[in-house]
């Protein structure tokens, strides 16, 4: 959608699999048309996406970094969190939460339903909106007790200072 002072785009990234099978498309083919495209909008006038992005960028955003079977599980293997901050670098884009909450901890968007993880709050922060990095952020929030019942996936927020 374009507003008069930024583009507002939304996106599911795809999930890399299991087995990671989906791994090489998603690093050489979507991380890098969607690079493109953002940065493309973005010489226009900046950029404000959200999304499930399927990925934790920081140790922060999964609850048990230190379990071995992590960098082997999609949405956080060291690849996917590495393209991530390149796309974030590169871009010069900002993720809104962690500009505004940058070392607070336990605070994720996805839960698995089968393991029963949301009540434990064991969960990875794979949804985000992040945004160039010249527009003013006031607040990027996680709205985890609004309608827990309804997904897997908590809503989010941002509040920019036009």
């Amino acid at each position: 959608m374009e507003f008069e002072e930024f583009f507002l785009t939304f996106a599911y990234v795809p999930n890399s699999g299991a087995k990671l099978e989906r791994l090489p498309y998603r690093l050489k083919t979507w991380d890098a048309d969607f690079r493109d495209y953002l940065a493309f909008l973005d010489t226009k006038k900046p950029v404000v996406m959200g999304g499930d992005l399927n990925v934790a960028h920081l140790d922060v955003d999964i609850y048990n970094v230190e379990s071995p079977h992590v960098v082997k599980s999609a949405g956080t293997t060291p690849e996917e969190r590495q393209s991530f901050a390149q796309t974030l670098q590169s871009l010069d884009f900002v993720d809104t939460f962690r500009k505004q909450h940058p070392h607070v901890t336990g605070w994720y968007t996805q839960w698995s339903q089968r393991a029963g993880n949301r009540p434990k709050n064991r969960g990875l922060r794979l949804d985000y909106f992040i945004c160039s990095k010249r527009l003013d952020v006031v607040d990027g929030f996680i709205c985890e007790q609004t309608a827990p019942w309804a997904s897997d996936h908590a809503p989010l927020g941002v509040t920019l200072r036009l």
